[in-house]
Protein backbone atom coordinates (compact mmCIF):
# COMPACT_ATOMS: atom_id res chain seq x y z
CA UNK A 1 0.00 0.00 0.00
CA UNK A 2 2.68 2.35 0.89
CA UNK A 3 4.50 1.89 -2.34
CA UNK A 4 0.86 2.50 -3.94
CA UNK A 5 0.76 5.86 -2.50
CA UNK A 6 4.55 6.69 -3.15
CA UNK A 7 3.69 5.99 -6.61
CA UNK A 8 0.57 8.34 -6.96
CA UNK A 9 2.09 11.14 -4.90
CA UNK A 10 5.24 10.52 -7.77
CA UNK A 11 2.41 10.72 -10.58
CA UNK A 12 0.66 13.93 -8.88
CA UNK A 13 3.62 15.62 -8.46
CA UNK A 14 5.14 15.37 -11.84
CA UNK A 15 1.19 16.20 -13.22
CA UNK A 16 1.71 19.52 -10.81
CA UNK A 17 5.48 20.04 -12.56
CA UNK A 18 3.61 19.45 -16.10
CA UNK A 19 1.47 22.11 -15.53
CA UNK A 20 3.97 24.65 -13.92
CA UNK A 21 5.85 24.50 -17.30
CA UNK A 22 5.35 27.68 -19.57
CA UNK A 23 4.16 26.91 -22.89
CA UNK A 24 6.55 25.70 -25.66
CA UNK A 25 7.10 29.27 -28.31
CA UNK A 26 4.47 27.53 -30.73
CA UNK A 27 1.82 26.72 -28.35
CA UNK A 28 2.43 30.61 -26.94
CA UNK A 29 2.53 31.82 -30.93
CA UNK A 30 -0.05 30.50 -31.68
CA UNK A 31 -2.51 31.15 -28.99
CA UNK A 32 -1.68 34.95 -29.71
CA UNK A 33 -2.46 34.67 -33.10
CA UNK A 34 -5.88 33.15 -32.25
CA UNK A 35 -6.77 35.68 -30.22
CA UNK A 36 -5.67 38.41 -32.81
CA UNK A 37 -7.45 36.85 -35.24
CA UNK A 38 -10.52 36.50 -32.87
CA UNK A 39 -10.70 41.03 -33.35
CA UNK A 40 -10.97 40.99 -36.72
CA UNK A 41 -9.40 44.65 -36.96
CA UNK A 42 -6.42 45.33 -39.78
CA UNK A 43 -4.20 45.60 -36.84
CA UNK A 44 -5.07 42.34 -35.17
CA UNK A 45 -4.53 40.65 -38.15
CA UNK A 46 -1.58 41.72 -39.13
CA UNK A 47 -0.34 40.93 -35.58
CA UNK A 48 -2.07 37.25 -35.96
CA UNK A 49 0.19 36.76 -39.25
CA UNK A 50 2.89 37.60 -37.75
CA UNK A 51 2.60 34.85 -34.66
CA UNK A 52 1.36 32.48 -36.88
CA UNK A 53 4.95 32.54 -38.78
CA UNK A 54 6.50 32.87 -35.24
CA UNK A 55 4.77 29.58 -34.57
CA UNK A 56 5.44 27.74 -37.96
CA UNK A 57 9.15 28.91 -37.63
CA UNK A 58 9.43 27.34 -34.16
CA UNK A 59 7.75 24.24 -35.67
CA UNK A 60 6.84 24.16 -39.51
CA UNK A 61 4.84 20.44 -39.06
CA UNK A 62 2.03 22.11 -36.71
CA UNK A 63 -0.78 22.00 -39.15
CA UNK A 64 -3.19 24.34 -37.33
CA UNK A 65 -0.47 27.61 -37.19
CA UNK A 66 -0.53 27.23 -41.09
CA UNK A 67 -4.41 27.38 -41.22
CA UNK A 68 -4.34 30.42 -38.97
CA UNK A 69 -1.87 32.20 -41.09
CA UNK A 70 -4.03 31.09 -44.18
CA UNK A 71 -7.48 32.74 -42.30
CA UNK A 72 -5.15 35.75 -41.35
CA UNK A 73 -3.94 36.35 -45.13
CA UNK A 74 -7.42 35.37 -46.40
CA UNK A 75 -9.23 38.45 -44.10
CA UNK A 76 -6.45 41.02 -45.41
CA UNK A 77 -7.08 40.75 -48.65
CA UNK A 78 -3.97 38.57 -49.55
CA UNK A 79 -5.88 35.42 -51.53
CA UNK A 80 -3.06 33.95 -53.15
CA UNK A 81 -0.72 34.09 -49.68
CA UNK A 82 -3.79 32.13 -48.05
CA UNK A 83 -4.33 29.36 -50.42
CA UNK A 84 -0.62 28.54 -50.40
CA UNK A 85 -0.66 28.47 -46.55
CA UNK A 86 -4.12 26.73 -46.72
CA UNK A 87 -2.87 23.93 -48.70
CA UNK A 88 0.43 24.03 -46.16
CA UNK A 89 -1.49 23.00 -43.74
CA UNK A 90 -3.91 20.40 -45.77
CA UNK A 91 -0.34 18.68 -46.84
CA UNK A 92 -0.04 18.49 -43.10
CA UNK A 93 -3.77 17.31 -42.30
CA UNK A 94 -6.28 16.79 -44.92
CA UNK A 95 -8.74 17.29 -42.03
CA UNK A 96 -7.64 20.70 -40.91
CA UNK A 97 -11.34 22.11 -41.44
CA UNK A 98 -10.36 25.48 -40.67
CA UNK A 99 -7.89 25.45 -44.19
CA UNK A 100 -10.74 23.66 -45.88
CA UNK A 101 -12.60 26.99 -44.80
CA UNK A 102 -10.36 29.38 -45.52
CA UNK A 103 -10.01 27.48 -49.44
CA UNK A 104 -13.54 28.02 -49.50
CA UNK A 105 -13.36 31.99 -49.29
CA UNK A 106 -10.27 32.39 -51.41
CA UNK A 107 -12.31 30.86 -54.02
CA UNK A 108 -15.37 32.46 -53.29
CA UNK A 109 -13.60 36.29 -53.18
CA UNK A 110 -10.74 35.72 -54.95
CA UNK A 111 -11.64 33.54 -58.03
CA UNK A 112 -15.57 33.38 -57.85
CA UNK A 113 -15.33 30.18 -57.90
CA UNK A 114 -18.95 29.27 -56.51
CA UNK A 115 -19.40 25.79 -57.00
CA UNK A 116 -15.63 25.12 -55.99
CA UNK A 117 -16.28 27.46 -52.88
CA UNK A 118 -19.28 25.72 -52.06
CA UNK A 119 -17.67 22.45 -51.93
CA UNK A 120 -14.39 23.44 -49.40
CA UNK A 121 -17.08 25.59 -47.17
CA UNK A 122 -19.23 22.30 -46.97
CA UNK A 123 -16.12 20.20 -46.27
CA UNK A 124 -14.86 22.35 -43.52
CA UNK A 125 -18.48 22.51 -41.76
CA UNK A 126 -18.69 18.66 -42.27
CA UNK A 127 -15.19 18.17 -40.29
CA UNK A 128 -15.82 20.92 -37.81
CA UNK A 129 -19.85 22.06 -37.36
CA UNK A 130 -19.15 24.02 -34.30
CA UNK A 131 -16.49 26.38 -35.58
CA UNK A 132 -18.95 29.58 -36.23
CA UNK A 133 -16.47 31.17 -39.19
CA UNK A 134 -17.18 28.80 -41.78
CA UNK A 135 -21.09 28.69 -41.42
CA UNK A 136 -20.64 32.53 -42.06
CA UNK A 137 -18.79 32.40 -44.85
CA UNK A 138 -20.84 29.53 -46.47
CA UNK A 139 -23.78 32.04 -45.77
CA UNK A 140 -22.49 34.17 -48.03
CA UNK A 141 -21.85 31.50 -51.47
CA UNK A 142 -25.90 31.56 -50.41
CA UNK A 143 -27.00 34.64 -50.41
CA UNK A 144 -24.37 35.70 -53.99
CA UNK A 145 -25.94 32.39 -55.68
CA UNK A 146 -29.15 33.91 -54.81
CA UNK A 147 -30.43 31.68 -51.53
CA UNK A 148 -30.86 34.04 -49.15
CA UNK A 149 -33.33 31.96 -46.99
CA UNK A 150 -30.56 29.99 -46.35
CA UNK A 151 -27.80 31.96 -46.30
CA UNK A 152 -29.43 33.60 -43.18
CA UNK A 153 -30.02 30.15 -41.17
CA UNK A 154 -26.39 29.79 -41.64
CA UNK A 155 -25.53 33.29 -40.08
CA UNK A 156 -27.96 32.42 -37.49
CA UNK A 157 -25.58 29.19 -36.91
CA UNK A 158 -22.86 31.28 -36.59
CA UNK A 159 -24.26 33.72 -34.07
CA UNK A 160 -26.00 30.62 -32.44
CA UNK A 161 -22.02 29.12 -32.00
CA UNK A 162 -20.52 32.29 -30.36
CA UNK A 163 -23.25 34.68 -29.15
CA UNK A 164 -20.95 37.27 -27.94
CA UNK A 165 -19.30 38.04 -31.20
CA UNK A 166 -19.61 41.16 -32.59
CA UNK A 167 -18.59 40.46 -36.09
CA UNK A 168 -20.67 37.06 -36.08
CA UNK A 169 -23.76 39.39 -34.91
CA UNK A 170 -22.41 41.76 -37.91
CA UNK A 171 -22.71 39.07 -40.39
CA UNK A 172 -25.79 37.66 -39.74
CA UNK A 173 -27.10 41.51 -40.25
CA UNK A 174 -25.65 42.04 -43.34
CA UNK A 175 -26.97 38.33 -44.83
CA UNK A 176 -30.00 40.14 -43.56
CA UNK A 177 -29.55 43.08 -45.56
CA UNK A 178 -28.61 41.03 -48.19
CA UNK A 179 -32.32 39.24 -48.03
CA UNK A 180 -33.86 42.44 -47.75
CA UNK A 181 -35.09 42.05 -44.45
CA UNK A 182 -34.65 45.42 -43.30
CA UNK A 183 -35.88 45.83 -39.84
CA UNK A 184 -34.64 42.67 -39.11
CA UNK A 185 -31.13 43.81 -40.25
CA UNK A 186 -30.79 46.85 -38.22
CA UNK A 187 -32.09 44.74 -35.36
CA UNK A 188 -29.07 42.49 -35.54
CA UNK A 189 -26.57 45.15 -36.68
CA UNK A 190 -27.57 47.34 -33.23
CA UNK A 191 -27.32 44.47 -31.41
CA UNK A 192 -23.44 44.35 -32.96
CA UNK A 193 -23.17 47.77 -32.24
CA UNK A 194 -23.76 47.16 -28.61
CA UNK A 195 -20.72 44.12 -28.77
CA UNK A 196 -18.53 46.80 -30.29
CA UNK A 197 -19.35 50.07 -30.74
CA UNK A 198 -16.28 50.69 -33.36
CA UNK A 199 -18.12 48.28 -36.22
CA UNK A 200 -18.08 51.40 -39.04
CA UNK A 201 -19.71 48.59 -41.35
CA UNK A 202 -22.82 48.16 -38.90
CA UNK A 203 -23.63 51.82 -39.26
CA UNK A 204 -22.46 51.93 -43.00
CA UNK A 205 -25.26 48.90 -43.48
CA UNK A 206 -27.48 50.33 -41.42
CA UNK A 207 -28.12 53.29 -43.39
CA UNK A 208 -28.15 51.32 -46.44
CA UNK A 209 -30.95 50.04 -44.88
CA UNK A 210 -32.60 52.96 -44.02
CA UNK A 211 -31.85 54.12 -47.34
CA UNK A 212 -33.73 51.35 -49.08
CA UNK A 213 -36.55 51.67 -46.54
CA UNK A 214 -37.23 55.68 -47.40
CA UNK A 215 -36.31 56.44 -43.98
CA UNK A 216 -33.65 59.34 -45.17
CA UNK A 217 -32.63 61.02 -42.24
CA UNK A 218 -31.95 57.53 -40.30
CA UNK A 219 -29.67 57.02 -43.04
CA UNK A 220 -28.05 60.48 -43.19
CA UNK A 221 -27.49 59.88 -39.40
CA UNK A 222 -26.26 56.49 -39.45
CA UNK A 223 -23.36 57.46 -42.68
CA UNK A 224 -22.59 60.02 -39.73
CA UNK A 225 -21.92 58.19 -37.10
CA UNK A 226 -19.54 55.59 -39.55
CA UNK A 227 -17.45 58.47 -41.07
CA UNK A 228 -17.01 59.56 -37.59
CA UNK A 229 -15.64 56.16 -37.43
CA UNK A 230 -13.70 55.81 -40.52
CA UNK A 231 -13.57 59.04 -42.09
CA UNK A 232 -11.62 57.97 -45.08
CA UNK A 233 -13.68 55.56 -45.91
CA UNK A 234 -14.71 56.35 -50.04
CA UNK A 235 -17.25 54.12 -49.81
CA UNK A 236 -19.38 56.46 -47.45
CA UNK A 237 -19.22 58.81 -50.03
CA UNK A 238 -21.05 56.77 -52.49
CA UNK A 239 -23.49 55.66 -49.89
CA UNK A 240 -24.11 59.10 -49.20
CA UNK A 241 -24.59 60.21 -53.17
CA UNK A 242 -26.56 57.81 -53.37
CA UNK A 243 -29.00 58.49 -50.87
CA UNK A 244 -28.28 62.35 -52.26
CA UNK A 245 -30.15 61.14 -55.50
CA UNK A 246 -32.94 59.51 -54.20
CA UNK A 247 -33.92 62.58 -51.74
CA UNK A 248 -33.53 64.90 -54.42
CA UNK A 249 -30.19 66.20 -54.42
CA UNK A 250 -29.05 65.20 -57.30
CA UNK A 251 -26.61 67.93 -57.90
CA UNK A 252 -24.53 67.11 -55.57
CA UNK A 253 -24.69 63.39 -55.83
CA UNK A 254 -23.50 64.45 -59.45
CA UNK A 255 -19.96 65.89 -58.00
CA UNK A 256 -19.49 63.26 -55.89
CA UNK A 257 -19.69 60.80 -58.78
CA UNK A 258 -17.02 62.21 -61.11
CA UNK A 259 -15.17 62.13 -58.39
CA UNK A 260 -15.31 58.65 -57.69
CA UNK A 261 -15.37 57.69 -61.46
CA UNK A 262 -11.73 59.67 -61.69
CA UNK A 263 -11.19 57.05 -58.81
CA UNK A 264 -12.23 54.32 -60.67
CA UNK A 265 -10.47 55.48 -64.03
CA UNK A 266 -7.34 55.10 -62.16
CA UNK A 267 -8.06 50.73 -60.85
CA UNK A 268 -9.29 51.70 -57.51
CA UNK A 269 -12.00 49.60 -56.61
CA UNK A 270 -15.24 52.05 -57.34
CA UNK A 271 -16.68 50.97 -60.58
CA UNK A 272 -19.69 49.36 -59.01
CA UNK A 273 -19.88 52.25 -56.52
CA UNK A 274 -19.59 54.43 -59.89
CA UNK A 275 -22.21 52.00 -61.99
CA UNK A 276 -24.49 52.02 -58.59
CA UNK A 277 -25.51 55.96 -59.05
CA UNK A 278 -25.80 55.67 -62.53
CA UNK A 279 -28.15 53.35 -62.00
CA UNK A 280 -30.44 56.00 -59.35
CA UNK A 281 -29.64 58.58 -61.88
CA UNK A 282 -32.01 56.77 -64.46
CA UNK A 283 -28.23 56.16 -66.47
CA UNK A 284 -28.39 52.62 -67.36
CA UNK A 285 -25.96 52.12 -70.30
CA UNK A 286 -23.73 53.80 -67.98
CA UNK A 287 -23.94 51.75 -64.64
CA UNK A 288 -23.58 48.49 -67.29
CA UNK A 289 -20.20 50.00 -68.21
CA UNK A 290 -19.29 50.60 -65.20
CA UNK A 291 -20.19 47.01 -64.38
CA UNK A 292 -18.30 45.72 -67.32
CA UNK A 293 -15.04 47.93 -66.14
CA UNK A 294 -16.21 46.35 -62.49
CA UNK A 295 -16.20 42.60 -63.29
CA UNK A 296 -13.18 43.31 -65.85
CA UNK A 297 -11.11 44.24 -62.85
CA UNK A 298 -12.83 41.61 -60.22
CA UNK A 299 -13.36 44.06 -57.88
CA UNK A 300 -14.42 42.67 -54.71
CA UNK A 301 -18.12 44.57 -54.16
CA UNK A 302 -19.68 43.01 -57.40
CA UNK A 303 -19.66 39.44 -55.60
CA UNK A 304 -23.09 41.08 -54.76
CA UNK A 305 -24.14 42.08 -58.42
CA UNK A 306 -27.10 39.39 -58.52
CA UNK A 307 -28.54 40.42 -55.13
CA UNK A 308 -27.92 44.18 -54.75
CA UNK A 309 -30.74 46.73 -54.85
CA UNK A 310 -28.94 49.18 -56.53
CA UNK A 311 -29.45 47.24 -59.97
CA UNK A 312 -33.18 45.89 -60.17
CA UNK A 313 -33.42 47.95 -62.96
CA UNK A 314 -31.24 46.93 -64.50
CA UNK A 315 -32.39 43.24 -63.79
CA UNK A 316 -34.09 42.85 -67.43
CA UNK A 317 -31.32 44.45 -69.19
CA UNK A 318 -29.71 42.10 -72.09
CA UNK A 319 -25.55 43.25 -70.80
CA UNK A 320 -26.67 42.67 -67.26
CA UNK A 321 -27.99 39.37 -67.87
CA UNK A 322 -24.60 38.51 -69.70
CA UNK A 323 -22.56 40.32 -67.17
CA UNK A 324 -24.21 37.58 -64.56
CA UNK A 325 -23.77 34.93 -67.26
CA UNK A 326 -19.65 35.41 -67.06
CA UNK A 327 -19.87 35.40 -63.63
CA UNK A 328 -21.62 32.18 -63.15
CA UNK A 329 -24.45 33.31 -61.67
CA UNK A 330 -27.72 32.44 -62.91
CA UNK A 331 -31.02 34.51 -63.61
CA UNK A 332 -30.97 37.60 -60.43
CA UNK A 333 -33.33 36.56 -57.99
CA UNK A 334 -36.61 38.94 -57.23
CA UNK A 335 -36.56 41.21 -54.21
CA UNK A 336 -37.71 39.68 -50.84
CA UNK A 337 -39.38 41.30 -47.95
Amino acid sequence: MRNIALLVGCALLLAVAAAAEPPTPVAEAFAKGQEHLGHRTDGDLRAATQDFELAINADATFAPAWAGLAEARALLFDYRGAREAALRGLALDEHLAAAHAVLGFVRLHGDWDWAGAETELRRALELDPQRATPHLWYAIVLEVTGRSAEAVQQARKAVELQPKEAPMRAGLGYRLYWARRYDEAGTELTAALALDPKLETAQYFIGRARVQQGRFPEARAAFARARALSPKDFNLKSAEAYLDILSGHRQQAEATLAEIERLAIRNLPFASQAAGLHAALGHKDGALEWLERAQFHHEGALLWVQVDPRFDSLREEPRFKDLLRRMGLGAAPRSGG
